[in-house]
C-alpha cells in the first residue's frame, strides 16, 4: 500500500501544473476576458470603438479574426451533434475540417462543444489546459532523462510560462500541437528504456494521433522530426538491443496517423486545390529564408524583451508606436515569431548539464538542428527543395519551439549537478549569469532604424537594461536557493523565477471583450468594401474586418483562410477586377472599390457594405437573384448547418445554389438522390412543381471517426492501466 506522503509525491507535478496557468490567463479566469486582441478589432467599423490601450500586432490579430470563428463554429456544430465540415457563411463557402488548424475532430474541442460551453470560456480553459500539458510533458521528458523531481519542474515550468509558448497563447493550434511533441519524446524515450512496452507503445501513438488532430502542421512536421530524429539517435545507441523499440516506435507513430485520418484525408485532398501551390524557386526559397532569425535577435534567448515589448507603447514628440523595433528593421517581423528565450535561469543551469552522458545526445541534437534550421542555415535549402509542401510553410525562425523545449528539459538535468556541486562551483555560476547578462545586452548592436522610428530603440534599450538586472538577481538567488541543503529554501528557488517572471508574462498573452454580434440577414450574402490591412496600425478603411460575418452567422463574398480553393480565389480576381488580397497578406480575400457591382450580383450578393465619410457603415441592397434561385422564380433557404443546406424551390428548371461547389457534395431531390451540376455553383435540375432539395456534404475522411474513438479510448486504457510490478 502506498502512504500519503507517497500518494502526494506522485499527483503533486499535476497539481503544480495545473496550478501554473494562472499566472498568464489570470485576466482571463478571473476578471472575465477572452484570449485575444479583440479591442484592436473592435474600433474598427462596424463597431468603431475606442482606440485600444496596446499597440497594433498583425499576428495577434488572427486570433479574432480566424481562430476564435474557427473554434466558435466548431464548438457550435459538435453542440448540435454534428462534425464541423463545412463553413458556409466565409467566401461563398469553403471546407472547415480541411483547413486542419480548425482542429474539427480533436476531441478537446468536442468535448467543449457537447459541453455547450461559451466560446470564450472554452477557449480559455483549452489554453489552460495545454500549458499546463505542455509543461507536464516536460516535467516527464527531464524525468526520463534522469532529473530529480525538483529540476524537472524547474525544467517543464520553464516551459510552460516560456516566451514562446506564451506569445502564441492566441494563437491557439500553434500551443495545443506543441503540447504533444514533450509526450512524444518522453514516450520514445521510455520506449527503449522499459522491457514492457505496450505503455510506452501506446502513449507515443496517443501523442502523435492527438498532435495532428490539434491542426498546425508545420509544428506538426517539427514533431516529426524531433522524434524521428530521437527514434534514430537511440536505435543506433542500441543497435543490438534497440532494434525492438525502434520498430515499435515507428509501428506508434504510424498508428498515430491513423487515428488522425478523418482529419487528415480531408486536409490532403483540398491542399490539391490550394491558391498557395506552387513549385519552388529560388526567389521564394530566399523570400523564406528572409524570415529565418536574425543574429541580433539571438539576444533574446535570455532576456525575452531585449527587443522591445509588442505589448507596451514607445512615446516620442512626433507621437506613439510599439516598442519591439525589428519590425521596422525586418519584414515580416514579429515577437512571437522570434520567441526563442528560454531565460538566464535555464541559460545558468544549462552550463552544469551532464554532456559526456550519450542519453542527453538526442535531445541535444533535437535543439542542435532546430537552431540552426531557426537561423536560415542551407538545412532550410533540402527542406524547402526536398520535402513537398515545405515552400508553403511559415517562417522557418518557428522551430525555435524545439530548441525552447530541449534547453528547459536538459536544464533540469543541470539541475541535479548544480545543486552537488561545491562553493567554488556555485562563485564562477554566479559570476556567468552576471557576465552572460551584461555580454548579451552589450554585443546587440542595433540595425539602422528609420528616423521617424529611431526613438523606438532608446525605449526599448531602458526596457531591456530593467530586464537584464531583474532577471540576473532573479537567476542568482534561484541558483543560490538550488544550492543548498535547506528544503524550504528550494521551494522558495522554484517559486522565485515563477513570480518574477509574472514581470514579464502579464502582458503577453492579448485579452480583451469578444465582439458583439452585428445584425444581418441570415439568408443575405454581403459584400463589405474593405481597405488595406495594416502591419504596423490598425486598418481604418476596414468596414468589416475579415471573418467576423461568421460570429453572427451572416453570410459574405469575401474572407480570410490559411487554405483556399484557387478556383474561388480566380473567381474573385474576376469580380474585383483586380486581386482580392492586400499586400499585406495573401490569405486575405476582400471586395475592392474597383468591384463589378453586376458580378457582385451573380455572385449571390444582396446588400453591399460601404464607408460613409462620417465613418458610418451605409447598407446598399443590389437587384440579383440572391444566394438560390430558379428560372421561374426566387428558391427559399429553409435550413443550413455545417454539412447540409435544405431549400425549397419550384421548377421546371436549374436550381441555382450560389455556394461553392467542391468535391465531396452531393444533392437529393425529395428524399432521392440527384445529379450534382456545376462548377462553381451547385446546380440541380428540378421537374415541375414544389420540390424540397437537401444539399449534402461528405467528404474523404469522416467516417473513420468511429475508429479513431476507439483508438483513443483503447489507447488510453493501455496508458492508465497500471498492473503489478510494471514500471512507471
Amino acid at each position: 500500500m502506498l502512504s500519503t506522503m507517497q500518494r502526494l509525491q506522485r499527483i503533486w507535478p499535476i497539481i503544480f501544473f495545473a496550478l501554473l496557468p494562472l499566472l498568464p490567463l489570470w485576466r482571463c479566469v478571473f476578471l472575465g476576458q477572452a484570449i485575444g486582441p479583440f479591442d484592436e478589432i473592435r474600433q474598427m467599423a462596424p463597431w468603431n470603438g475606442p482606440s485600444p490601450d496596446q499597440p497594433w500586432d498583425v499576428l495577434q490579430a488572427d486570433s479574432v479574426l480566424q481562430f476564435y470563428p474557427w473554434r466558435d463554429m466548431v464548438f457550435d456544430s459538435w453542440g448540435h451533434g454534428q462534425m464541423p465540415l463545412w463553413n458556409p457563411y466565409e467566401l461563398a463557402g469553403y471546407p472547415l475540417l480541411a483547413n486542419s488548424q480548425s482542429g474539427g475532430l480533436y476531441p478537446p474541442h468536442v468535448l467543449i462543444g457537447v459541453s455547450h460551453l461559451p466560446t470564450a470560456l472554452g477557449i480559455t480553459l483549452l489554453a489552460w489546459f495545454h500549458l499546463a500539458w505542455a509543461g507536464l510533458g516536460v516535467y516527464f521528458l527531464a524525468r526520463r532523462l534522469g532529473a530529480n523531481r525538483v529540476g524537472a519542474t524547474v525544467g517543464g515550468a520553464s516551459f510552460a510560462l516560456s516566451t514562446f509558448m506564451l506569445a502564441w497563447t492566441a494563437l491557439p493550434s500553434v500551443i495545443e500541437t506543441c503540447s504533444w511533441i514533450p509526450w512524444m519524446l518522453a514516450a520514445i524515450f521510455w520506449l527503449f528504456e522499459s522491457e514492457k512496452r505496450l505503455r510506452p507503445f501506446a502513449l507515443l501513438a496517443l501523442s502523435t494521433g492527438m498532435m495532428f488532430l490539434a491542426g498546425h502542421l508545420q509544428f506538426c512536421a517539427y514533431g516529426l522530426m524531433a522524434a524521428t530524429l530521437a527514434l534514430l539517435a537511440l536505435g543506433i545507441a542500441k543497435l543490438k538491443t534497440g532494434k525492438a523499440a525502434l520498430l515499435l516506435g515507428v509501428g506508434a507513430m504510424a498508428l498515430g496517423g491513423l487515428i488522425a485520418a478523418p482529419q487528415l484525408i480531408p486536409v490532403l485532398d483540398y491542399s490539391k486545390f490550394s491558391h498557395r501551390k506552387t513549385a519552388p524557386t529560388e526567389i521564394g526559397y530566399q523570400a523564406y529564408v528572409g524570415n529565418a532569425l536574425q543574429l541580433w535577435e539571438a539576444s533574446t534567448v535570455a532576456l525575452p524583451n531585449d527587443d522591445g515589448n509588442p505589448r507596451t507603447w514607445a512615446t516620442s514628440e512626433a507621437g506613439r508606436t510599439s516598442a519591439y523595433w525589428p519590425q521596422y528593421v525586418k519584414p515580416g517581423a514579429n515577437f512571437a515569431e522570434s520567441a526563442i528565450c528560454i531565460g538566464l535561469l535555464v541559460f545558468a543551469l544549462m552550463v552544469r548539464v551532464p554532456w559526456r552522458s550519450r542519453k542527453l545526445w538526442p535531445i541535444a541534437a533535437v535543439g542542435l538542428l532546430a537552431l540552426l534550421i531557426a537561423f536560415g542555415t542551407p538545412l532550410n535549402r533540402l527542406l524547402y527543395f526536398g520535402v513537398p509542401g515545405w515552400s508553403a510553410s511559415g517562417s522557418p525562425a518557428r522551430i525555435e519551439v524545439l530548441f525552447v523545449m530541449c534547453g528547459c528539459a536538459l536544464a533540469a538535468l543541470g539541475f541535479r549537478n548544480f545543486e552537488e556541486s561545491n562553493r567554488a562551483n556555485f562563485i564562477r555560476h554566479a559570476v556567468l549569469v552576471v557576465l552572460a547578462a551584461i555580454f548579451i545586452l552589450t554585443i546587440l548592436i542595433a540595425p539602422e532604424l528609420p528616423e521617424q522610428v529611431a526613438f523606438v530603440w532608446d525605449s526599448s534599450r531602458a526596457l531591456a537594461r530593467s530586464s537584464m538586472l531583474l532577471g540576473a538577481i532573479t537567476a542568482l538567488l534561484v541558483l543560490f536557493g538550488l544550492h543548498t541543503r535547506n528544503p524550504k529554501t528550494k521551494m522558495f528557488a522554484v517559486a522565485a523565477p515563477i513570480l518574477i517572471g509574472t514581470f514579464y508574462i502579464f502582458n503577453i498573452v492579448p485579452t480583451g471583450h469578444p465582439l458583439e454580434p452585428v445584425q444581418i440577414e441570415p439568408n443575405a450574402r454581403i459584400a463589405a468594401i474593405n481597405g488595406h490591412w495594416g502591419l504596423f496600425g490598425p486598418p481604418k478603411e476596414a468596414i468589416l474586418p475579415p471573418n467576423t460575418a461568421s460570429l453572427s452567422r451572416a453570410h459574405e463574398l469575401g474572407g480570410y483562410d490559411s487554405l483556399l480553393h484557387n478556383d474561388t480565389v480566380q473567381y474573385l480576381k474576376s469580380v474585383n477586377r483586380m486581386d482580392p488580397a492586400p499586400p499585406e497578406n495573401g490569405n486575405m480575400m476582400f471586395i475592392k472599390p474597383s468591384v463589378d457591382s453586376k458580378r457582385l450580383a451573380e455572385s449571390g450578393v444582396t446588400e453591399v457594405w460601404q464607408r460613409a465619410p462620417d465613418g458610418s457603415v451605409v447598407k446598399t441592397p443590389i437587384a440579383g437573384p440572391g444566394r438560390a434561385s430558379t428560372p421561374i422564380g426566387t428558391a427559399q433557404i429553409t435550413q443550413e448547418d455545417y454539412q447540409s443546406v435544405t431549400a425549397k424551390a419550384s421548377g421546371p428548371g436549374l436550381l441555382t445554389l450560389r455556394d461553392r461547389n467542391m468535391p465531396g457534395w452531393g444533392v437529393q431531390v425529395d428524399g432521392k438522390a440527384a445529379e450534382l451540376k456545376g462548377t462553381l455553383w451547385r446546380e440541380v435540375d428540378l421537374s415541375a412543381g414544389d420540390h424540397t432539395v437537401v444539399f449534402n456534404y461528405q467528404p474523404r475522411g469522416p467516417a473513420l471517426w468511429p475508429l479513431t474513438v476507439i483508438l483513443i479510448v483503447g489507447l488510453l486504457g493501455v496508458i492508465v492501466r497500471r498492473p503489478a510490478g510494471q514500471d512507471a
